[in-house]
Formats: structure tokens, sequence, C-alpha cells
């Protein structure tokens, strides 16, 4: 990811976390957390994923236009945090997903991780599948953990 790549980035984040809560959320996560979140997706906060060495941002492009994200931190002892990561919407199922957590795989073991993990909602189907189907196992079901919702640890081993 580099500076030019940021108002992009943010604009697909919004759109495909809008129409992912509409289309599998709505009914379980509050649309105020919601707001809150997609307040998150800043020129601030996704420049804090430039150049720090322990950060990192991907993204992917078709035709010069980005049409993929992936974002993350790394914690202490060898733990890589995807925190995001999301492809647009009518490019989902070619692939983008995988070859993004591909990157970030390669990039997460040159860094000395040992693992990659992600939290998820067990309703965002679409990202549990993407996990699953990227050799990710369902590490915990965290039951009303954040804001009394139910969430998922998705780990990938990375040795």
């Amino acid at each position: 990811m580099k500076k030019e790549d940021i108002e992009s980035s943010i604009n697909l984040s919004i759109e495909v976390r809008v129409k992912t809560w509409e289309k599998y959320e709505k009914e379980v996560y509050p649309r105020k957390l919601l707001d809150e979140e997609l307040k998150l997706y800043s020129y601030d906060t996704f420049l804090r994923f430039i150049g720090d060495e322990n950060r990192y941002g991907f993204v992917a492009e078709d035709d010069g236009r980005i049409v993929g994200l992936a974002i993350g931190r790394f914690d202490q002892g060898g733990i890589s945090d995807l925190s995001w990561i999301c492809t647009a919407l009518e490019e989902q199922g070619k692939g983008i997903g995988k070859q993004l957590i591909q990157k970030v795989e390669n990039y997460s073991k040159e860094k000395g991780c040992h693992k990659l993990f992600a939290y998820t909602t067990p309703n965002l189907i679409t990202a549990v599948n993407l996990y699953l189907s990227s050799g990710f196992v369902q590490e915990a079901f965290l039951r009303k953990h954040w804001h009394k919702l139910d969430f998922l640890i998705m780990s990938k081993w990375l040795e």
C-alpha cells in the first residue's frame, strides 16, 4: 500500500463493510457500532499501515483500480494480526482475497511470525469461508464478547 492508495482503500472498505453488514449482520450487529467502525476508515488510520515496521498494508489492483485490501500488525511473540481484509463486491470469488492472504502469510513469515490470526463474526459467511479455504481453522468461539456479540478467532500456523 502506498499513500496514493489510501483514498481508494477507504472507499472500498466503507462500501464492502456497509454491504456485508446489510447482507449478513443487520439483525445482530447494531448500526451504531457499524457507524463507529466506519469512522476508523480514515486517512490517518490507513496511513499508520504504511512505513511502520510493525504493521502492513497490501492492495490488489486490476487495471489500475484497487479491488482488494489487507492490513494488519505484528504482535509480540511472533503473531500476525490480520486486522482487515476486503475485496470489491463485484470481484469476490475470483481469488483476490486468497492472493492477499498469501501475501500476508509470506510477509509475516519473513518477519519471523509463526501464526496469523483474524477476528470475525460468525455471521460474515464470506469471511469465514475465505479463511477456511485459505487454511485457517476456527481456534476460538468468543460468546457475547465485544459489545455482547459473538466472534470467532480464525488462525493459521505459518511454520
